[in-house]
């Protein structure tokens, strides 16, 4: 998601000692939590609906797969680019956020195991400026060429009344056979963690390290993107609009490759938390060693003097994708092709049972462990 939680508030006073830098900055993951408690309840029933293409997935995993016969399903995802596209409309520069969309959806497509074969965009507006509209198609242009799919449709929509700027969101499309469905069912103890390489803060967090980096309010945001920062060796708005990386290209390779992927899992919002969502239950994912941390990160956190628990649940933290595989072997093949295809990517973690029904993510080195969807200390 493009957010996590995908639900935005309004920013309230903390009133709260415990309260999250990313709440105060408008994010409220216990609201998120409690709306997602009330829409499913009424979703969740409707698998009943339709038994003859029946739904093969559990609800909040990345894509989920409808079967259609002959042992053939289509995968289907949704994800837009949240307040991302704030910084773009501080630069005037809307080129590559159509980039960020057709990226967050192709990458979660990939990890259930699908071929992303197209994808439609929504936008929501309330202005109709050509030149901006210009830029966001060439952005969708080129995330389409990266990740090899059509976009064969699309909607705008002109909502004054509700919306003030613009908003970009896609559904993508894969193409999947039954029996290469992945959702982590198959991980094993000893398995081992991959991380591949994020381009930087993707689409995720983009509401706290706004308000960290460029200031609180929209003037101090306006002055503030145009700011060179020598730890980046650009500017702040140049650092936060960078596009998130596409993975399509480097994984439809591993699995031509005959690859034994155990899972596949797209770090979005929540970071390295994401690897909870896998289905394969009383497994520990132990992430030793780290991989160095990108600076916008570090200025991110030194300038929001934000917690490293927070840090690691809210962004990607330079792991922008994981893969789980089965030994060596198969590390040795992953890193060649991620080589191959200008991505760096090093072995981050392991595999060991956890003794309970549940699954968990240690950070060792961090002493930070998973508890109720969060990271805390150890």
């Amino acid at each position: 998601m493009s957010e996590n939680p995908s639900t935005l508030l309004p920013a309230m006073p903390n009133n709260n000692p415990t309260t999250s830098k990313y709440e105060e900055s408008g994010v409220s993951q216990t609201g998120a939590e409690t709306a997602l408690d009330h829409l499913l309840k009424h979703i969740l029933p409707t698998r009943q609906f339709n038994t003859q293409f029946p739904v093969k997935a559990d609800i909040g995993y990345f894509a989920n797969v409808i079967d259609l016969g002959n042992g053939t399903g289509v995968a289907l995802c949704t994800d837009g680019v949240g307040t991302k596209m704030r910084v773009a409309e501080l630069m005037h520069q809307y080129d590559t956020i159509g980039i960020d969309c057709v990226a967050m959806n192709v990458n979660d497509l990939i990890c259930i195991g699908a071929r992303p074969v197209s994808m439609v965009d929504y936008i929501a507006c309330s202005h109709l400026d050509s030149q901006v509209f210009d830029q966001l198609g060439q952005g969708l242009a080129e995330g389409a060429r990266q990740a090899s799919i059509s976009i064969s449709g699309g909607e705008i929509s002109q909502i004054r009344e509700i919306i003030n700027g613009i908003d970009l969101i896609g559904a993508a499309l894969g193409h999947i056979q039954l029996d290469r469905i992945n959702t982590g069912q198959n991980i094993t103890e000893g398995n081992l963690v991959l991380g591949m390489a994020s381009s930087g803060v993707h689409s995720n967090g983009l509401t706290l390290a706004r308000r960290i980096l460029l200031g609180a309010t929209e003037d101090e945001q306006k002055e503030n993107v145009h700011k060179y920062e020598e730890s980046l060796g650009r500017t702040l708005g140049a650092e936060l609009l960078e596009p998130t990386r596409i993975y399509v290209s480097a994984v439809l390779e591993m699995f031509d490759a005959g690859i034994d992927l155990r899972a596949l899992v797209h770090i979005t919002g929540g970071g390295l938390l994401n690897l909870l969502r896998v289905q394969r239950k009383g497994i520990r994912f132990v992430i030793d060693p780290l991989p160095d941390v990108p600076p916008v990160f570090s200025l991110i956190q030194q300038r929001g003097e934000i917690s490293t628990a927070e840090m690691y649940e809210v962004f990607n933290m330079g792991v922008g994708f994981c893969v789980v595989v089965e030994h060596a072997n198969d590390a040795d093949a992953v890193q060649k092709i991620c080589k191959r295809h200008g991505i760096s990517c090093h072995g981050i973690g392991y595999v060991e049972p956890t003794g309970n029904g549940g699954n968990e993510v240690v950070i060792p080195s961090k002493k930070l462990k998973s508890e109720n969807g969060h990271f805390t200390p150890e």
